[in-house]
């Protein structure tokens, strides 16, 4: 009988150690899935993002390259002006 509660006490340590092991692995695979999973939130979110400043970049590339073309215009009309004038 005694022999029967010392194992039993022995079985229920073991188990309590198992036990607390099992949850810490647990927890650790699960911080980790939740890693993952927030990063790919935030990777969508920046991708998604990302496809808008790109557009808007392109816009603003786009008035720069006219007002660019517009100023060596001006500039090239200034000095086709002064062209004959300097030759007389």
């Amino acid at each position: 009988m005694i022999d029967t509660i010392l194992a039993a006490t022995e079985a229920v340590k073991t188990f309590t150690r198992f036990s607390i092991v099992g949850i810490l692995l647990f927890l650790c695979y699960g911080f980790i899935v939740a890693l993952v999973i927030i990063g790919l939130v935030r990777l969508v979110k920046f991708l998604g993002t990302a496809n808008k400043e790109m557009k808007l970049t392109r816009m603003e590339m786009g008035k720069l390259a006219e007002e660019v073309h517009l100023l060596r215009q001006e500039l090239k009309g200034g000095k086709e002006q002064d062209s004959p004038a300097e030759t007389e």
